[in-house]
C-alpha cells in the first residue's frame, strides 16, 4: 500500500487553498483601512498597521460602531495574551455574522502572532466594502474617504473677537479699491 503524504498546503478559513502569501502586503490598502478606522471610531494609529490591530481592541470597537453592542464593552480588554485571543475571536465571529465571506476571514494566529497580515488586510477591506453597501449605515464613512480632520466643515465656529483670515483679506482688498477710487485728500489736509 503506498504511503500518502500531505504536502504543507496553506488553507484559508473556508478550507480552500490560499493564494495570498504572507509577504504580499499592500501598503495602499493598509493606509486606506487606517484612515477608514480613524473616520469610523476616531482612533489614530501611532504604530505600524499590524501592531495597531494586534490586540484586537480596535477591531472590536470597529465592529461595535458597525453593529452597536455586538461585542460587550466589558469583554474588550488588552491585558494578556488570552484577552487578545478573545478580542480577535469576537471580531472574527461578528465579521462573519455581518457577512464577510469565510474565505476572506483570517486565522487567529495571522494577527495574534503576525503570521499573515495580508489576510487581515483582506478581511477588514471586505468588511469595509460591506459597510459601504449597507443601506442601514448610509451615514458611515466609506473606504477611500479623506480623513475626517481634512474634510471641510460646513459648520463655521464663531469665536468672539476672532476674525477669519479670508474675511480680513477680503475687507482689506475692498478698502484698497475704494481708496484708489478716492482722489480727494484726507479731511485733515483740506
Amino acid at each position: 500500500m503506498p504511503l500518502i503524504t500531505m504536502q504543507n498546503v496553506d488553507l484559508n478559513c473556508a478550507g480552500e487553498e490560499e493564494t495570498l502569501e504572507p509577504h504580499h502586503r499592500d501598503a495602499i490598502k493598509e493606509n486606506e483601512i487606517l484612515i477608514w478606522i480613524y473616520n469610523m471610531i476616531d482612533e489614530v494609529a501611532r504604530v505600524d498597521f499590524e501592531f495597531f490591530l494586534k490586540d484586537g481592541c480596535i477591531l472590536c470597537k470597529l465592529m461595535n460602531r458597525i453593529n452597536p453592542g455586538c461585542i460587550p464593552e466589558e469583554s474588550i480588554t488588552w491585558e494578556g495574551a488570552r484577552s487578545k485571543q478573545i478580542n480577535i475571536k469576537n471580531f472574527l465571529q461578528q465579521a462573519e455574522a455581518y457577512g464577510v465571506p469565510k474565505a476572506k476571514l483570517f486565522h487567529l494566529e495571522d494577527l495574534l502572532h503576525l503570521r499573515h497580515i495580508p489576510r487581515v488586510t483582506r478581511c477588514i477591506y471586505a468588511l469595509a466594502k460591506l459597510v459601504a453597501d449597507d443601506s442601514n449605515l448610509s451615514d458611515c464613512p466609506r473606504l477611500g474617504d479623506e480623513p475626517s480632520f481634512m474634510q471641510e466643515h460646513k459648520k463655521k465656529v464663531d469665536v468672539p473677537g476672532h476674525r477669519d483670515t479670508k474675511d480680513v483679506l477680503a475687507q482689506l482688498t475692498t478698502e484698497k479699491k475704494k481708496d484708489e477710487k478716492k482722489l480727494a485728500k484726507h479731511s485733515l489736509y483740506q
